[in-house]
C-alpha cells in the first residue's frame, strides 16, 4: 500500500506534538433520521475530545465536514489539527469501532486496515457506437470520458437484394473502427495513471474486439464483466474491488515470502530484512525500510492483541495497537524505550523525545515520510516477531 496520500496529514504539523484529532464514525444512512443520529454520535465524540484537550477550532472544523457530507458512504474518518481538517476519507463499511482520539499523532491504522488498497486501474464499457472509459488513479481520483465513434451503420439489417451484404459488411467495419477508438482511449488512460489492470464490459462482441486490440500486458491483466452496463455500475465496482483485493493479498504474500527468505540468510551482515518493533523503527529512522509488514489484518486493537498473544508472539516490546513508543517531530522520529538515548530535558530517563504515542501511528507516519510501502500480513500467515517487520533497501551493515 502506497502511503504517500497520508503525507498531507504530517505536513506543517503542530509546533508541538499532541494536537491531532482522529474521528471514525458510522455514517450509514439507515433511516430518515440518519443525519440526526450522526449528529448525536458526533456530539458524544466531541465531548470526549474536548475533555481530552482538543481545542474548539479543530473540533469545529471536524463538525463542519461531518455536517456537510454529500456522499452515501457507510463510514467516515476525519483527521484534523490546529483548526484545520487534514484528511477526510469515506469508508466502504461502517468502522469496526467508532473512535474519537486526541493524540500526538493521527490514528490512521484503522483507516488503512478498513480501506481498499489504492491500485490504479481503468474501467471500459464498450458498445457498437463507442463506449465509456473510467480511469481510477493511485490516489483514488476517478475521471470519466466518452468515446464517440461512427454512429452509422452500427446495426445489421435484412434488406434483401444485392445491397444487404454490403450494408452488413459496413456495419462490421464500423464496429471494428469504434472498438479501435475505445481500445486506444483505454490504453491512453492506462498509460496516464500506470494502470495495473483493466475491467472490460459492455456489448459482448465489441468488448471482445476491444480486448483483442489491447497490448498483451494489459490484455492479460484484464477482468471481464459479462454485462452491458456503465463503468460506474455496481457490477464494474464489484469486479474492480475483487481484483484489487486479490492483488493486495497476492502482493502481501509475496512480500512475506521474500521477508522469510531474507531473514533466513546465514550471513547476518548482508541480511536485508529486520523483524520486531525495535528493529523496524530503527530501519525507518535510517531510511532503509522499503516495505513494512504488519500483522494486523484489519482486526481491531483488542482482537489483534489477543491474536498475537494466542500465537505466543508477544514480547516485552510487542507491537500492538496500544503499545506506546517515543516519538519526535521528524517524520521517522520513533523509538522503543529500551533503545532510546536520554537527552537533556527529555523529562523521563531513556527518552529521546518528551512525547509518547501508539506504535502503529508512529509506524504509519514513518513509512509515509520515508516512502516505504505498507503490507498487512494475511490473517492465516504467521506474523514476524512482535507482529512487525521490514524489507530493507540495503543491508543493515551498510549503515
Amino acid at each position: 500500500m502506497d502511503l504517500s496520500f497520508l503525507r498531507a496529514l504530517y505536513e506543517n504539523q503542530p509546533d508541538r506534538l499532541g494536537g491531532y484529532v482522529s474521528v471514525y464514525l458510522d455514517t450509514t444512512p439507515a433511516s430518515a433520521d440518519a443525519a440526526a443520529e450522526l449528529s448525536l454520535r458526533w456530539r458524544a465524540a466531541r465531548e470526549r475530545l474536548a475533555a481530552a484537550g482538543a481545542d474548539d477550532a479543530t473540533l469545529d472544523a471536524v463538525e463542519d465536514v461531518l455536517s456537510s457530507r454529500t456522499h452515501d458512504a457507510r463510514g467516515q474518518a476525519v483527521f484534523a489539527a490546529a483548526g484545520n481538517v487534514r484528511l477526510d476519507s469515506s469508508l466502504p463499511l461502517p468502522p469496526r469501532q467508532e473512535i474519537a482520539s486526541y493524540a500526538p499523532l493521527p490514528h490512521v491504522m484503522p483507516l488503512l486496515a478498513q480501506s481498499p488498497a489504492r491500485v490504479p486501474h481503468v474501467l471500459v464499457a464498450a458498445d457498437r457506437a463507442g463506449g465509456q472509459v473510467l480511469t481510477v488513479s493511485s490516489t483514488g481520483e476517478a475521471a470519466k470520458g466518452d468515446v464517440t465513434g461512427e454512429s452509422w451503420p452500427v446495426h445489421k439489417v435484412s434488406t434483401g437484394g444485392w445491397s444487404e451484404q454490403r450494408l452488413q459488411r459496413s456495419a462490421e467495419e464500423t464496429w471494428a473502427d469504434n472498438a479501435r477508438l475505445t481500445a486506444d482511449a483505454a490504453l491512453a488512460a492506462a498509460q496516464r495513471v500506470h494502470a495495473e489492470f483493466v475491467v472490460v464490459g459492455g456489448d459482448v462482441r465489441e468488448r471482445t474486439m476491444v480486448l483483442d486490440l489491447l497490448p498483451p500486458p494489459l490484455r492479460e491483466a484484464a477482468v471481464v464483466v459479462d454485462k452491458e452496463t456503465a463503468p460506474g455500475s455496481p457490477a464494474f465496482t464489484e469486479a474492480a474491488d475483487a481484483e484489487v483485493a486479490r492483488r493486495a493479498d497476492s502482493a502481501s504474500r509475496a512480500r512475506l515470502d521474500e521477508f522469510r527468505v531474507r531473514m533466513n540468510s546465514k550471513d547476518k551482515s548482508a541480511r536485508r530484512a529486520v523483524e520486531g518493533l525495535r528493529g523496524t523503527l530503527a530501519a525507518l529512522r535510517d531510511g532503509l525500510a522499503s516495505d513494512v509488514l504488519i500483522a494486523r489484518g484489519g482486526l481491531d486493537d483488542r482482537d489483534f492483541d489477543r491474536d498475537l498473544a494466542g500465537r505466543g508472539q508477544v514480547t516485552g516490546d510487542a507491537f500492538a495497537g496500544g503499545t506506546e513508543v517515543w516519538v519526535g517531530p521528524g517524520l521517522a522520529d520513533a523509538a522503543t524505550a529500551d533503545t532510546a538515548t536520554a537527552e537533556a530535558g527529555s523529562g523521563e530517563p531513556g527518552a529521546p523525545w518528551p512525547t509518547r504515542d501508539r506504535a502503529d501511528a508512529a509506524l504509519a507516519r514513518a513509512a509515509a515520510g520515508t516512502g516505504a510501502k505498507l503490507f498487512f500480513v494475511p490473517p492465516d500467515a504467521d506474523p514476524p516477531l512482535d507482529g512487525v517487520g521490514a524489507l530493507l533497501r540495503a543491508p543493515l551493515s551498510a549503515v
